[in-house]
């Protein structure tokens, strides 16, 4: 198998991952990947295979795609074929299936950081913090006991659900609902981000998903939000728990200004709060 040997391979790869939408009717625009990948079929039927599998993801044909990668990872016993389907299925937002095929690929290559990396990445929109706990206890002993920027979110989300008598299975209801949801249409998200928003009164989970920005992210919310009307979700799972879709440059920008609050933090005074009762006693009764 050549997967990483063939520059022409490497690039075809990167080029379908610019596409930004999955669309049975642009087989014009794949037309030339499909005929490398037949091209490939010869000498290295697994790497053509999952060109192929990749054609069809962004065709938006499900069951060729399965069909595709099915025949590379038979053929190889290498992680890698795992891990290019691994990574359609989440192009597809089939998240359930893509932590699952990652994890496959990570049992044939436990020292590979990149996949222990895209399992970390996929476990959150399982809904599945238990997996990711465990996920970060790996990177953990990889990185020499350095702690990963998201350690501790399992407690976290633990106690936010617990709050309200709710468990883990709660959000992967919803969770998977919204990946169902995404799966239906044709979208290729850009990236994703979960915040755990600490409140006076209570706690909750925000999940952000970014769309890029020739697409209309209100029409989105809409789609999820009436396939959440459907599914049977404990009534109290909204209370600890948000979604928005946003375009990149909406994210880019909401990103910004949070660095730039979080680095002035140190900044900011507070007032003097006698200073302030003296002014307030100097200015009584005073019109402006």
């Amino acid at each position: 198998m050549l997967f990483w040997k063939q520059p022409d391979f490497a690039q075809l790869l990167r080029e379908l991952g610019g596409f930004t939408r999955r669309d049975v009717t642009q087989g014009l625009k794949l037309a030339r990947y499909r005929k490398a990948a037949h091209s490939l079929l010869k000498k290295d039927p697994v790497s053509a295979h999952a060109l192929l599998g990749m054609v069809a993801c962004l065709e938006h044909n499900i069951e060729a795609m399965t069909a595709e990668y099915a025949q590379a990872i038979e053929l190889s016993p290498s992680h890698l074929g795992l891990m290019y389907y691994a990574y359609s299925l989440e192009t597809s937002c089939l998240w359930n299936e893509s932590a699952k095929y990652t994890l496959l690929a990570l049992d044939r290559a436990p020292k590979d950081q990149k996949l222990l990396n895209a399992a970390i990445g996929i476990a959150p929109l399982t809904g599945r913090f238990s997996l990711l706990n465990k996920l970060l206890s790996q990177w953990q002993e990889s990185h020499e006991g350095v702690h990963h920027p998201r350690q501790g979110d399992f407690e976290k989300v633990t106690a936010i659900l617990a709050a309200q008598g709710l468990a883990e299975q709660d959000l992967k209801v919803v969770l998977a609902a919204i990946g169902t949801a995404f799966s239906e249409t044709d979208v290729i998200l850009s990236s994703y981000r979960y915040e755990l928003v600490a409140g006076r009164a209570s706690s909750f989970i925000h999940y952000r998903f970014v769309l890029p920005d020739n697409l209309v992210a209100t029409y989105y919310e809409d789609l999820i939000a009436e396939r959440l009307a459907t599914v049977a979700c404990h009534p109290r799972i909204f209370d600890v728990f948000s979604f928005s879709v946003e375009n990149g440059t909406i994210y880019e920008l909401y990103d910004y200004m949070e660095r730039e609050l979080a680095g002035s933090a140190d900044n900011i005074k507070v007032p003097d709060p006698d200073k302030m009762k003296l002014i307030e006693e100097l200015v009584r009764g005073v019109e402006v």
